[in-house]
């Protein structure tokens, strides 16, 4: 299985989770937009994973996107959590412990996105449309 499918179908679960365990699910009525994100975000790998192993026509395309999104969504989110540390506002308990996980799944993001990009368009060209 490619890297870019299989952290796709660890990530539909992850994100979540571990946003749910972090802030706790009474979290949804304080920040309905932040909750929603994580929880959209593993909706769109889990459907991505799912067509990609299926060979769907769409399932290239497909989890493009969806890495595409979590990308960006994790580059503002760990963007803001650096910037946070750096002036020293202490939002959570273990901040540098949340830092050093939201840098490893942003690497792991930017590098799914780009293996998805090379996926999508070896489909392309096999296809014959590129």
């Amino acid at each position: 299985m490619r890297f870019e499918v299989a952290a796709a179908l660890v990530g539909e679960a992850l994100l979540p989770i571990l946003e749910t365990l972090r802030r706790d699910l009474d979290h949804w009525v304080v920040n309905f937009t932040t909750m929603f994100e994580d929880y959209l975000a593993g909706v769109l790998l889990l459907a991505g994973g799912l067509a990609s192993t299926r060979s769907k026509p769409y399932g290239a395309l497909l989890l493009l996107t969806a890495w595409a999104y979590v990308t960006g969504l994790m580059g503002s989110s760990f963007g803001d959590q650096l910037e946070s540390t750096i002036r020293g506002v202490e939002l959570e308990p273990h901040s540098s412990v949340v830092l050093a996980f939201k840098l490893l799944m942003w690497c792991t993001c930017v590098g799914a996105l780009l293996l998805s990009f090379r996926g999508a368009l070896n489909d392309a060209r096999r296809s014959g449309g590129a």
